[in-house]
């Protein structure tokens, strides 16, 4: 679903209502400025983003260490994550 600013702008709350069915494109002249997206896909998202990185920091180990036990990428997965908090 698509609606302009000015739409999302003047029924900001009737959309907010209906993004649990659906992701909310909004567009600026036609164009694609943002999406407006449930709590829980946008947490699903940052769960994907998560697990995506830490698989290509498990290859970037392993390609630059030889092997890497589940251990030591437990232990390098997690000073990762923390320090980008």
């Amino acid at each position: 679903m698509q609606i302009s600013v000015a739409e999302a702008h003047s029924q900001l709350s009737r959309w907010l209502k209906r993004v649990h069915e659906d992701p909310i494109t909004v567009t600026n002249r036609g164009k694609p400025v943002g999406v407006i997206i449930s709590p829980e896909y946008y947490e699903r998202l940052r769960r994907v983003e998560a697990y995506l990185q830490m698989l290509n920091f498990s290859r970037s180990s392993q390609e630059e260490a030889g092997t890497i036990d589940a251990r030591e990428l437990y232990e390098l997965s997690r000073k990762e994550l923390e320090d980008r908090t």
